[in-house]
């Protein structure tokens, strides 16, 4: 899961649904609700089917220097 975060963003890849924000220390950003991959080999999400994929979490994508990075929000509410 820390690489999934850590890994750079295509902006061509965000969702329609996105939603602007800004985070408590001012630094704005794109709201996303994403279902994902867990990354363990034995789970049923590895198959690639969006019904098995984990979520949906709500992760910030905002650019830091010229890499868009993505900031794990947890579930919505």
């Amino acid at each position: 899961m820390i690489d999934y975060r850590e890994r750079p963003v295509d902006p061509n890849a965000l969702r329609d649904t996105a939603e602007s924000d800004e985070n408590d220390s001012g630094q704005s950003g794109t709201v996303v609700k994403e279902k994902v991959r867990c990354g363990d080999e034995t789970c049923k999400c590895v198959s690639g089917d969006a019904a098995d994929m984990h979520g949906p979490y709500q992760y910030r994508y905002y650019r830091e220097d010229r890499t868009m990075t993505s900031e794990y929000l947890g579930k919505p509410s």
